[in-house]
């Protein structure tokens, strides 16, 4: 009888099973799809774009804001290409995916150093993550990285994934923005376009993937010189550097060029600000693109104007580092007055406050403009007074009793003309002669005049006021100046053209609060004046720094030398600088020797793209001659006439003094004091 062979148990599989697996296959396969269909999961809500710019400057993915360049492949260096695949991803274009050689080469190095020293992931895995998964170190996300690696695999070319790397790719923090993708990277580290990075620099940079902010320069410039040196000496390795290259980029010192970046930190953060005040729940989901007012060009040249005036200063100044100088700079456009550049700081780093916008400091001298805005608008149909340019106003020794207290406000050097005409007061900044005109026109007239020019901060109707005593911010009183600049018209500074979802609607557009604050008339006559102050006034050194437009402008200096200010415009752009000590602590500096410089250099550069103009006088404004001592008309009979500006009507009709009076005045305003 044969031997039987054992039975085998031949039941049928479970006829459900395999339609089990179909499912699970399929949802597995549905699963990577939507994801990839959807792009990232936490893909940008908000995209921030400078005005005219075709690439955002930043972006906001629905929890944190990022900095980002993107850019073609075609943009990046080979070599740079070479050291983030030799650094990364060495078999990157022989897996499909998911490398398991790396994974067990990775395991292996971890369980023998008992500790994670590799992680294993390819390139396209990180990318998966990067766009689609959150940080959380667990089994449940490595399996659903390396599903996604495999579909982007499918769906992607090997370029495209590279060129997504390459523009994804966290490498560290500015202040409170990511830095993400190698071109934002080579732009806020180092200052340069991608095209342009020496083998030491693009190394630099790729030596930043592994742990950005460990090793990041601005932290520890000699952990990121190591981990340079290391991604250089992989690429002579290999064979993608000489020896004579190679030595070269070793020598190099690691340097952060900040100096010619586009700054625009400060400017972000007041759009986000502005955003959530015009768009309550900006950030709640749908994606957002705003188109600011912001130019590039000219907020390079505000804060290298900026950063260069400070490191000046800084080399004059006797105090420590416990007492660091800041400074702030806004600039407006005439016309509209959009806010074309914004520093509200010299290191965002470093401070993230805001001194454009958040500081409020005491204006001085730059608050008198309006004192004279408001006189030349007095007697204009209401049966007061008449003043002009011409008009003699006393410039002697004042006290003033306030409750319990003496106020004696004293001019610079405490130097005193017994009278002078309204323009040389202005001109020449002189303290007495303003608190005595202020006080003629009235002190609730001034208050109303500075008010409905663009003076928002409170002001009080108290003689302190009229020499710049109740403190303001930078922006506020550049827009301020913006009324002089437009002939009398207020513009609210804005920052934002419009915001559009991502069909292409419009959900919001800036609706410009304009309003008349003074006549076109008497704001000429202010920036005639204004003209002067830079010409032969307070001033005047803006020439010497290298000044060629014809502007106009106010220096500033708060008691005890706190603040040193100077706004200025041309017809086309108006500017705004503080410098000061957060803390308050003296500055010992003028207007004219910390404000005025920067000034000067960021108005020069800014306005290489207007064409050079001159300020043009309104209808009703008409020119005479007239003898500076008196003010009067000028006579044959009287010598030195000066053309004075007027609005028609108010020409003086009276001729200038002659023979022992006149030679009387001209001794008293020579030796007065």
């Amino acid at each position: 009888m044969d031997e039987q062979a054992p039975s085998v148990d031949r039941t049928p599989m479970h006829p459900k099973i395999p339609r089990l697996l179909l499912v699970l296959a399929g949802g597995a396969v549905i699963w990577v799809v939507w994801h990839l269909a959807a792009g990232r999961v936490s893909g940008p809500t908000l995209l921030i774009y400078a005005d005219g710019a075709q690439r955002p400057m930043a972006t906001f993915n629905g929890s944190a804001y990022e900095l980002r360049d993107e850019r073609p492949l075609s943009a990046y260096p080979p070599l740079l290409i070479d050291a983030v695949l030799l650094m990364e991803d060495r078999r990157f274009y022989e897996h499909h995916g998911v490398d398991l050689r790396a994974v067990i080469r990775a395991a292996w190095a971890n369980v023998r150093r008992g500790t994670i020293v590799q992680g294993g992931s390819t390139l396209t895995q990180q990318l998966a993550r990067l766009q689609y998964l959150n940080h959380e170190r667990t089994l449940w996300r490595k399996i659903k990285e390396a599903v996604l690696a495999l579909g982007l695999e499918i769906t992607l070319s090997k370029q495209e994934i590279l060129e997504r790397y390459l523009n994804e790719v966290y490498l560290g923090q500015y202040g409170g923005y990511e830095i993400h993708g190698m071109a934002a990277a080579s732009r806020y580290y180092l200052s340069k376009e991608p095209s342009t990075l020496r083998p030491a620099e693009l190394s630099l940079l790729v030596g930043l993937i592994r742990s950005p902010n460990t090793v990041s320069p601005l932290v520890s410039p000699r952990r990121a010189a190591e981990r340079r040196d290391l991604v250089l000496r992989r690429l002579w390795e290999e064979r993608r550097l000489r020896d004579t290259d190679y030595r070269r980029a070793l020598r190099e010192p690691v340097r952060v060029g900040r100096d010619s970046t586009v700054e625009t930190s400060f400017f972000l953060d007041f759009i986000r600000k502005e955003l959530g005040a015009k768009l309550p729940g900006v950030s709640g989901g749908r994606m957002l693109k705003v188109y600011t007012t912001l130019n590039m060009a000219t907020q390079r040249a505000a804060h290298q104007a900026v950063v260069r005036g400070l490191v000046k200063l800084d080399k004059g100044r006797r105090t420590g580092p416990e007492h660091p100088v800041e400074g702030a700079l806004v600039a407006l456009d005439v016309q509209h007055g959009a806010i074309k550049a914004m520093v509200g700081g010299r290191n965002y780093q470093r401070s993230q406050f805001n001194r454009a916008v958040q500081a409020r400091r005491q204006p001085g001298s730059l608050f008198k403009p309006f004192i004279y805005l408001a006189a030349f608008e007095t007697g204009r149909g209401d049966g007061r007074e008449t003043l002009t340019p011409a008009t003699l106003v006393p410039d002697r020794p004042l006290t003033h009793v306030i409750g319990n207290e003496r106020w004696a406000p004293k001019n610079f050097n405490d130097r005193y003309h017994d009278s002078v005409r309204l323009r040389e007061a202005l001109e020449q900044s002189l303290n007495s002669a303003t608190v005595t005109l202020g006080e003629r026109i009235g002190l609730d007239r001034v208050v109303e005049q500075a008010k409905v020019s663009g003076i928002e901060s409170p002001l009080q109707p108290t003689p302190a006021t009229l020499l710049g005593a109740s403190e303001v911010t930078v922006l506020e009183i550049t827009a301020a100046y913006g009324t002089l600049a437009r002939g009398g018209e207020w513009r609210r500074p804005y920052a934002i053209n419009k915001v559009e979802d991502g069909y292409g609607q419009v959900v919001f557009e800036e609706k410009r609060e304009v309003r008349r604050a003074a006549s076109p008339q008497a704001a000429f006559l202010v920036t005639s004046i204004l003209r002067g102050t830079v010409e032969r006034g307070t001033a005047a050194s803006a020439r010497r720094l290298g000044l060629t437009r014809e502007a106009a402008g106010k220096t500033g200096t708060s008691n005890g030398m706190r603040d040193a200010w100077f706004v200025g415009y041309t017809p086309d752009l108006i500017a705004g600088v503080w410098v000061g000590i957060d803390s308050g602590a003296p500055l010992r500096r003028t207007g004219a020797q910390a404000a005025l410089p920067i000034w000067t250099q960021f108005i020069e550069q800014a306005s290489a793209r207007y064409p050079p103009r001159s300020f043009q006088s309104p209808p009703g404004i008409v020119t005479t001659k007239i003898d500076p001592v008196s003010g009067l008309r000028l006579t044959p009979d009287c010598e030195g006439g000066v053309e004075e500006v007027f609005i028609q009507g108010t020409e003086p009709t009276a001729n200038c003094p002659e023979g022992e009076f006149a030679l009387l005045q001209w001794f008293r305003r020579l030796f007065s004091r």
